[in-house]
């Protein structure tokens, strides 16, 4: 199985899909991205249905970066026609229920969902990386969700998830804040399940997956749990 578009790549290899982040500008989230998003999750919700033997999604860049998040003018515009629809109509526009859905879905599948993080890893590709299950960090690694900073608010599970991840205090310092922290914050905070080495990262998605597999039904309640039994593995 492989499907393309312009901006996404998704494969089944030996059942672990793979998503590839491939847009212009370091994967930067213009309106023509988030509706590529939703579409691709819409495959990765297919592929699921049509084949139980799927043991995991790796979601990453193909190139330096995560995702640099969105264009700003984009994104102001976004918001602002959104509002203009949420004044008109009294209820959230159906585009921005599809976009959250399919960002928070992420944690919902029968299988774990790896986000592989290098570089830039910024607002709405934040949200992809805090919406899946875990998150491997590569030493370049510059997370954070800045929309505050120009007026907006993450809207596409961010902020809820971060909480879940990091605790109440820390979500709110990265949400209200705007700052970007790096690997090493982010690995002392719980937003980065594992740290690894540059080039390292998609490896051990792999390596994360498998072991996951090997121990039962994925249930993403025992996120710690596999964290440290996958760890300790690799000491063994």
């Amino acid at each position: 199985m492989m499907s393309e578009s312009a901006f996404f790549t998704l494969e089944n290899r030996d059942n672990i899909l793979d998503l590839t982040m491939n847009a212009p500008g370091n994967n930067i989230m213009t309106a023509e991205f988030i509706s590529g998003f939703v579409n691709i999750v819409k495959e990765v919700h297919k592929a699921a249905a049509e084949n139980s033997n799927i043991k995991g999604l790796i979601i990453h860049g193909s190139g330096r970066h995560f995702s640099v998040g969105a264009d700003v003018t984009s994104l102001v515009e976004r918001t602002s026609d959104e509002l203009t629809e949420i004044e008109r109509t009294g209820g959230l526009p159906e585009g921005f229920i599809e976009q959250k859905d399919a960002f928070t879905s992420l944690s919902k599948f029968y299988f774990p969902v790896v986000s592989v993080v290098n570089g830039f890893c910024i607002g709405s590709g934040s949200e992809i990386a805090v919406n899946s299950n875990f998150r491997i960090c590569e030493p370049a690694t510059r997370a954070g969700q800045p929309e505050s900073t120009f007026g907006i608010l993450p809207a596409l599970g961010g902020i809820t998830r971060s909480a879940a991840i990091c605790g109440l205090s820390e979500a709110v310092n990265i949400v209200m804040s705007g700052e970007l922290f790096n690997a090493e914050h982010a690995g002392k905070t719980g937003w980065a399940d594992i740290l690894c080495e540059k080039k390292q990262g998609y490896a051990k998605a792999v390596a994360l997956i498998e072991y996951i597999n090997s121990t039962g039904a994925f249930d993403s309640a025992k996120h710690a749990e596999y964290i440290d039994g996958f760890l300790a593995s690799e000491v063994a």
